[in-house]
């Protein structure tokens, strides 16, 4: 039988506190037990303490024990006045006050006190004189370890002493009733206790193990494929952290969907393009519509060149995806590698209508170590977009400057026409186009941009899209000077 979260934390924490409660009530059984007639014999010294100070007290006010005597104070007066301030006063008789037993018994019956009925402090306490002779309540035996004296003092000196008995061992029947009435005490509020936790235990684990089982079901689903699964959490503990980072999480898969279907849709897209037109061509040459000329055979070239360089880009990218750009760096000069990449395209802009133009800014050899060819690639990509959109007549400017010793920033930026905003943030993803209706003839694969992103990361670089003060777009780009170091 599996044993749910739920169950084996409640039971955690009942056992937690079960332990607790039966530590406490063991040592406070064991405390009870040994410290009983300790703590009756310290309370039994103070008691004396307190009758000591009383009896100086009252021969204070009379000048002396004699005086108190003659005042006919005795002992049974001292400890009426002692129970009346400390506790109900114990069942004193002297001679004056005597009343036979059976007409006692018939007038009243106090019910028992378990402890002052047996300790007897009465019979246990007397007043002697300094040179031992009883003042005040009778001669009590001096034993030596067996009695206990506290002074009498009068102005501050020592007239009398105060002796008590110390008190016999407790009866164990009386120790037995006291214990049992403490032990059943202990039992009830254990179990009271243990009732609370059982509760609580329960509650607690409800309040944490909830939100788990909905994320346990949140991320099953979600296993299967339910993207669009979210968990509603207003808790701000680890437990609401990991619940919205599943919700994140979620998200992201689904937008990743999403993008790999969009994907499919636009490889199939560009790949039946192509195919289309060269199976056209060549059923036309196998139905005789066309003839078997040089020139059909340069039309099917460019078709299946066309359909060549879209699979080298997507080869590109998916080594791109499992791996960094194999680079192979070495020193060159940025400036004059810039200048032969624009002069290439130079006459391509003119036959365009665009003007292409290339600014160092810096006048002097700029000193990298960059993989040259995967530049010019990169830089083939950025100035082939900008041509082929930008309106004629138009202009593209490619910018080279150095800020530092450790890096370089190139610049393409064209004229109009512009890209939206929203178009800006998706212009580097793969086969994405701003213009959706935009065909092959003039969009090219729809992979360069996102070609240029991985060897720009292959450099250790960056590159971003803005909108351009000119009009249309810039592309930025920043490269360290030693695109081998990632440091």
């Amino acid at each position: 039988m599996r044993i749910r979260l739920v169950h084996t934390q409640a039971l955690l924490l009942l056992s937690t506190v079960l332990m607790a409660v039966l530590a406490m009530g063991a040592l406070s059984a064991w405390n009870l037990r040994n410290g009983f007639s300790d703590y009756l014999a310290t309370r039994d010294v103070e008691r004396l303490e307190q009758f000591a100070l009383l009896v100086s007290e009252n021969a204070e006010q009379a000048g002396g024990i004699a005086s108190l005597e003659a005042k006919g104070t005795g002992l049974p007066e001292l400890l009426h006045e002692f129970a009346r301030m400390h506790g109900p006063p114990p069942m004193l008789l002297n001679k004056r006050q005597s009343i036979p037993a059976a007409a006692a018994g018939e007038m009243f019956s106090p019910p028992p006190r378990p402890i002052d009925s047996i300790d007897a402090f009465k019979d246990r306490v007397a007043v002697y004189d300094l040179d031992g002779q009883a003042r005040l309540g009778r001669n009590l035996e001096r034993v030596a370890g067996d009695t206990i004296e506290r002074p009498v003092r009068v102005r501050n000196k020592v007239v009398a002493m105060v002796r008590m008995t110390q008190l016999k061992p407790v009866p164990n029947e009386v120790e037995v009733r006291f214990l049992n009435t403490q032990y059943h005490s202990i039992v009830a509020v254990a179990c009271v206790l243990l009732l609370i936790a059982l509760v609580g235990a329960f509650w607690i684990s409800g309040h944490w193990v909830r939100p788990l089982i909905a994320v346990q079901d949140a991320t099953e689903r979600i296993a299967q494929g339910e993207f669009d699964t979210r968990l509603h959490t207003t808790r701000t503990d680890e437990i609401g952290d990991a619940m919205r980072n599943i919700n994140q999480m979620a998200a992201g898969l689904m937008k990743l969907e999403g993008a790999r279907r969009q994907w499919i849709a636009d490889m199939s897209h560009e790949l039946r393009t192509p195919l289309t037109v060269l199976r056209g061509e060549i059923d036309a040459l196998i139905d005789g519509v066309i003839a078997l000329t040089p020139k059909a055979m340069l039309s099917l070239r460019e078709e299946v060149l066309q359909l060549n360089a879209l699979v080298d880009d997507l080869h590109l990218l998916a080594m791109s995806d499992l791996k960094a750009l194999p680079c192979y760096f070495e020193e060159v000069d940025a400036a004059r590698l810039l200048e032969g990449i624009v002069q290439r395209f130079t006459l391509r802009a003119t036959q365009l209508g665009l003007t292409l133009s290339l600014d160092t800014e810096l006048g002097m050899p700029v000193m990298v170590r960059w993989d040259a060819k995967r530049i010019e690639q990169l830089m083939g990509n950025l100035i082939d977009n900008s041509l082929r959109y930008t309106d004629a007549p138009g202009q593209v400017a490619v910018t080279l400057r150095s800020d530092d010793d450790a890096k370089v920033v190139i610049a393409v930026e064209d004229t109009a026409p512009g890209v939206s905003a929203d178009d800006l943030l998706r212009i580097f993803e793969p086969l994405y186009r701003a213009d959706a209706s935009r065909g092959r003839a003039t969009g090219g694969s729809g992979l360069g941009l996102a070609i240029c992103v991985q060897i720009a990361k292959a450099h250790h670089g960056v590159i971003r899209a803005n909108a351009s003060a000119l009009g249309g777009v810039l592309f930025h780009l920043e490269l360290p000077r030693i695109g081998d170091d990632a440091a």
